[in-house]
């Protein structure tokens, strides 16, 4: 009896001890963090909302995940107590992942008169400019478009052309992710190979290579290579390149093609001297034209401009025309970028004005000053990119100013920047006004445990997929849309929590992100999969069009698709196959920034046009 007397005190003893010990151990072994994702959420005895609510957490905060079941998580709560709680309603985290560090507090400018756009795109529209080594403090990025603060108010510029500065400590930042990736080269094979603008036999010949020449492959589309040569996108039938393969170093490029998301106009000495010819004006109609010294490919870059911009044509050569610039300066453009007027209309140079009244500055080169507020009146002149104007009054979207010659006519506001009190800004209504009261749920296909594909290069989807979600998400919420990310990290989420998310979200449209892989490496293209033909369908066919449009990649279609994310799904659903990175071309295009850009672009105007036509 003694005996079994002190084997009851020492385990009394242990119990005692054991509750006087730190808890640490279900906490240090929980690898995720939940974190709410809603004002008030019921954490629960049980995984299901019969059991009775034992806390109300509140947004923001985070409890280690201890156990998965169906859609319900156990979690630790303060105390050492658990509690379950809905998956659909919350955010998980990795609480072992690596933390951003060194974040810039604010960047710099790199170049003059760069754009400050209300959404990371060239679409959305030009709030502002900076000029080089203007700082800004900085907000957020992806990366292609820097998040800044500029006079108070919150715009995006393209991250090419900012450093960033943390601390006392200023860097060169080309903001696009640094990445260990694959080029592609080529070796032409014929004594003379054509090189075309398009990738069509119909294409114009813009160039031509010799035999064992080597070009650098950005793209494929059907039987024709697209190749950067001197700076510009072009075509090369796939029959005469052989391909051959080296490693990019990791660091960020200069851009390479004509059309260049927001790259500022040159500010190179002007040329006094220009030589005169008779003039016909002309519309650049890419987004950037490259200026150069000769009619060729192989000229050296002098100058650039930029859509909407007026040139003046000297003389035709081929395919090329020699131009004389709103600077005076001459230089020669690939003809193909230019529409022609009828009739040359040069802009007039605005009065200097010391008075402090309201004035607008134009924000575009070519920008049309009419007789009347509306786009039927005559044009009276064309304004430069930087001109000011006085204010005389506001005409519905319209300014009335005044002229250089005392005359008076209209701007339309949404294409000026204005300065004095009481004037509004006036934002021309675009894309983004098809999406404001909109819900819109971004679903990252795989994560996690859950890699998706592998492509040959290595690429793992379930990082693809996040990374196209978050550029697209950024462009959505620029546009008012209510947006949803199912996952933000590298996380696992089940297929029933994203269908429940969508329900309890009550979804305009649910976007399920994917990239493809088959056995047979050569197929390529993106395809877009519907369940239910009638809410559905129109959905996949609007995003399916406007990515191919923005992309050029091979048309697969909208077809038919029996996945979980759609057939349980009772909101309007896609599911996106956004190419194929089991193709080696097609996965070097599909993990460039160039093609992100684009595909985040498609999904958005296809997104716009399937609520513009609801």
């Amino acid at each position: 009896m003694y005996r079994n007397y002190i084997v009851k005190i020492l385990i009394v003893i242990l119990l005692v001890l054991t509750t006087l010990l730190p808890y640490e151990s279900n906490v240090n072994a929980a690898e995720e963090l939940a974190t709410i994702n809603v004002d008030i959420l019921n954490i629960r005895k049980g995984p299901g909302l019969s059991f009775d609510v034992v806390k109300k957490a509140t947004r923001g905060e985070k409890y280690p995940i201890l156990e998965r079941k169906n859609d319900w998580l156990m979690v630790q709560l303060p105390g050492g107590s658990t509690g379950w709680l809905a998956a659909w309603l919350i955010k998980e985290d990795i609480s072992g992942e690596e933390k951003v560090t060194n974040l810039p507090t604010k960047v710099a400018s790199t170049v003059d008169w760069l754009r400050v756009r209300s959404g990371p795109g060239t679409s959305f529209q030009i709030i502002g400019h900076l000029n080089k080594g203007q700082e800004v403090e900085f907000i957020a990025k992806n990366e292609n478009w820097v998040k800044v603060l500029l006079n108070k108010k919150e715009g995006w510029v393209s991250a090419e052309y900012l450093s960033t500065i943390v601390g006392n400590s200023e860097k060169q930042n080309n903001q696009k992710p640094v990445q260990n990736t694959t080029k592609i080269t080529g070796k032409v094979t014929a004594t003379i190979l054509n090189v075309r603008d398009q990738a069509s036999l119909q294409g114009k010949i813009v160039s031509k290579l010799k035999k064992d020449d080597e070009v650098k492959i950005v793209g494929e589309r059907e039987n024709w290579l697209e190749i950067s040569i001197n700076q510009v996108r072009a075509w090369v039938s796939s029959e005469f390149i052989e391909i051959t393969e080296s490693i990019v170093q990791p660091q960020p490029e200069a851009p390479e093609d004509e059309e260049k998301e927001d790259q500022p106009d040159s500010n190179d000495d002007k040329n006094d001297n220009p030589i005169p010819k008779e003039k016909v004006s002309a519309v650049v109609t890419a987004s950037i034209l490259n200026v150069r010294d000769q009619g060729s490919l192989s000229g050296k870059v002098i100058d650039k401009v930029a859509k909407g911009d007026i040139v003046q044509i000297l003389q035709e050569n081929s395919q090329w025309c020699e131009v004389e610039l709103s600077n005076n300066k001459t230089g020669w453009v690939a003809s193909w970028y230019l529409e022609k007027s009828e009739k040359s209309q040069l802009p007039s140079t605005p009065v200097e004005n010391s008075d402090t009244s309201s004035k607008v500055k134009i924000l575009h080169s070519g920008s049309n000053i009419r007789s009347g507020p509306s786009t039927g009146t005559d044009v009276v002149m064309r304004a430069n990119e930087g001109d000011t104007f006085i204010i005389l009054a506001v005409e519905g979207d319209w300014f009335k100013i005044e002229l250089p010659n005392k005359q008076e006519g209209y701007i339309a506001g949404w294409i000026v920047e204005t300065s004095g009190s009481n004037i509004p800004n006036i934002e021309k209504p675009g894309m983004n006004q098809y999406f404001k009261n909109k819900t819109i749920v971004i679903d990252p296909g795989h994560g996690g445990r859950d890699s998706g594909a592998i492509g040959v290069k290595g690429t793992l989807e379930k990082d693809m997929t996040l990374r196209t979600s978050k550029l697209l998400f950024d462009k959505l919420k620029a546009s008012e849309a209510n947006v949803i990310l199912t996952r933000s990290s590298d996380v696992y989420v089940s297929l029933r929590s994203r269908v429940s998310l969508s329900h309890y979200r009550n979804a305009d449209a649910f976007i399920s992100v994917h990239y493809d892989s088959v056995n047979d490496r050569s197929v390529r293209g993106i395809t877009s999969y519907f369940y239910k033909t009638a809410l559905d369908a129109p959905l996949a066919a609007a995003i399916q069009n406007e990515m191919i449009k923005h992309t050029k990649l091979r048309d697969r279609g909208h077809r038919f698709g029996n996945y979980h994310v759609l057939r349980d799904n009772k909101q309007p659903s896609v599911l996106l196959e956004l190419g194929y990175i089991s193709n080696s071309t097609e996965e070097l295009t599909i993990i460039s920034g160039n093609f992100q850009e684009n595909i985040s672009n498609g999904i958005y105007y296809g997104l716009a046009q399937y609520f513009k036509n609801k």
